[in-house]
């Protein structure tokens, strides 16, 4: 560099330092924590942000003392590390965030350019970027979505017929009808309106990072029909089949049976297997929020209202009522033990006992500290059965569903 005067070019290479230096020590106060050691994980989250930080260091290093062979091979390390993570991203990408990706990949042939510049012998500028494409490469290793890890029913799927009646019934004072893809109890001022199925917000084909590669998987909206005693719905898609049944089982309690096949394996950052919302009728008329909710008798504060995340969720084999220490991140405290969810709420008592049969137990790339990816969450006055999920922690990293048919019973009972 010294040789050629290009004193711009050493003034860019400084500006990329400071930026890897700050982008990285930023990324790396981000990240989650409590991932074992080794594992892919905790390279991502607790160990690639500090050897960014490193890298730009060292390249800083270099070029202030003007160790050329030094400052080349920082150089080359980064353009590997983007022309492997950006390039990836862009090529596989589905997104407006993905076509992003571009700039950096762009970028890494002006960096791996810059290297060669400062020291003409190939192997200095080479075997740095084969290591820093090394380094991307455990990136995207460890943002794929691990093995499936749900527990599909061993039941074929439920198939029925759809009655021409209304998709309506009433015992007492409650009413259920079928509205959409929800279910809809009201009794007096409560209502309780219920996602009986699969409802998956944020999906990656490629199972990647939702980021990059974005859709949502639903079932359309139900066919349904009642016969006087019971409602019966249906609905398909390429993704899945959902056949299920509402009774009153008395004048106060509704079951709801649901079998869902999803007919491919599904990669998920955000979705569950029932969704509820519990509500409560102001003198307005306006549906109120955050209503007052407990988990077999322990309170459940909804997160909503700045505190930190509150859910269920597995610890290796125990079931427990878990707080964050900082929104969705832990470490978790565990306010205690449960056997079988039962939640109160807005004047109802909901039960999924099929739940915990399904969900995952493995961990979640994204939460730590061996918090499972099947989980229970609470915001505001909704409530969501998750059986793979990474929604507590950070990131936007997939977690899979097995192909199968679940079956889930809901039992919603008015208190």
């Amino acid at each position: 560099m010294a040789k050629t005067g290009d004193e711009a070019a050493r003034v860019l290479l400084g500006i990329t330092a400071f930026c890897h230096a700050a982008g990285g020590f930023a990324y790396a106060l981000s990240q989650p924590r409590g991932f074992p050691f080794p594992s892919a994980a905790f390279f991502e989250h607790q160990v690639l942000g500090p050897i960014v930080v490193v890298l730009a260091l060292v390249l800083g290093f270099g070029l202030v003392t003007r160790r050329e062979k030094l400052a080349a091979a920082g150089t080359a390390v980064l353009a590997g590390l983007w022309f492997v993570t950006a390039g990836f991203g862009l090529f596989t990408g589905t997104t407006s965030y993905a076509r992003l990706l571009a700039l950096p990949f762009a970028g890494a042939f002006v960096l791996a350019a810059l290297a060669h510049r400062m020291h003409r012998r190939v192997v200095f500028v080479v075997l740095p970027a084969l290591a820093g494409a090394w380094i991307g490469a455990g990136f995207w290793a460890s943002a794929h979505a691990p093995r499936a890890s749900t527990f599909p029913s061993t039941h074929s799927p439920k198939t029925g017929t759809i009655p021409e009646g209304e998709a309506a019934l009433q015992k007492g004072g409650i009413h259920v009808r079928v509205d959409g893809t929800s279910i809809v109890v009201d009794a007096g001022i409560h209502q309780a309106q219920i996602v009986p199925t699969f409802d998956y917000d944020a999906v990656a084909d490629g199972c990647g990072l939702t980021v990059l590669d974005f859709r949502s998987a639903r079932p359309p909206a139900f066919q349904a029909g009642s016969d006087g005693e019971r409602i019966v719905f249906a609905a398909e898609n390429t993704d899945f089949e959902v056949f299920g049944v509402v009774e009153l089982q008395s004048a106060s309690t509704v079951r709801i049976e649901v079998s869902t096949t999803v007919r491919r394996e599904l990669c998920a950052h955000l979705g569950s297997i029932v969704s509820m919302r519990l509500s409560q009728l102001r003198g307005s008329g306006a549906w109120t929020q955050h209503q007052e909710a407990s988990i077999n008798g322990i309170p459940w504060p909804s997160g909503s209202t700045g505190e930190p995340a509150h859910f269920v969720a597995y610890r290796g084999d125990d079931l427990g009522l878990f707080r964050a220490t900082s929104n969705e991140k832990g470490p978790f405290v565990q306010l205690g033990k449960i056997d079988e969810p039962e939640i109160t709420a807005s004047g109802f008592r909901i039960r999924v006992p099929s739940w915990k049969a399904q969900a995952s137990r493995e961990p979640s790339p994204t939460a730590g500290w061996g918090i499972s990816q099947g989980a229970i969450e609470h915001y505001g006055d909704w409530f969501s059965w998750e059986i793979a999920a990474t929604s507590i922690g950070r990131g936007w990293h997939t977690v899979r569903t097995t192909p199968g048919t679940y079956v889930t019973t809901i039992l919603v009972e008015k208190i």
